[in-house]
């Protein structure tokens, strides 16, 4: 038996190493007959044949169809088993999931700092929407879109800026960069 599985092992490789390689084949090797044996006999009785004379010549000839045909399922299995553990394939999957969680990290922060910039506590309804149109086009750069105060210049954390006037009393955050 151990040189049938050698000879076998040199035709097929899974792991690389002859010892693991060749108790894989065995644990398939056995599994296959087992299965091949068990399942003959389901499908002749399923099919209600129990001719002796056929059955005796059929049942080998099906039992070893199975089980090669089982065996080469299993041994590829076992190899996209030891695919998935092999050193390069944990690289590359390591590898992206860094890349992916940069690429999210770096999304998130600009999303959290234009949010933090350009953020206002409530936000205006359809109507006030509409007036703010209205006061944009009647006002000039001077004055809030918003509100229609003035603009002033102030100075935040991330430089200077145009605010309006009304920021504290009336809670108008309206901002604008300077060019």
């Amino acid at each position: 038996m151990s040189d049938i599985l050698d000879l076998i092992s040199n035709f097929i490789e899974i792991t690389g190493n002859s010892i693991a390689d060749n108790i894989i084949l065995a644990v398939i090797g056995v599994i296959s007959f087992m299965v091949a044996f068990g399942i003959v006999g389901m499908i002749f009785d399923a099919l209600g044949v129990y001719d002796s004379d056929l059955m005796s010549d059929c049942h080998w000839i099906v039992r070893v169809i199975v089980f090669v045909v089982l065996s080469a399922v299993c041994i590829g299995i076992a190899k996209f088993i030891a695919w998935l553990f092999s050193f390069q394939w944990w690289v590359y999957l390591i590898a992206l999931i860094v890349i992916v969680g940069v690429v999210v990290l770096i999304h998130f922060l600009k999303h959290r700092h234009s949010k933090k910039k350009y953020n206002t506590e409530s936000k205006p309804s359809d109507e006030a929407k509409v007036e703010v149109a209205a006061v944009e086009t009647k006002t000039d750069r001077d004055h809030c879109p918003r509100c229609g105060g003035l603009l002033v210049k102030r100075h935040g954390p991330y430089g200077d800026f145009y605010g309006c006037e009304n920021y504290p009393v009336s809670n108008c955050r309206y901002t604008r960069r300077i060019k």
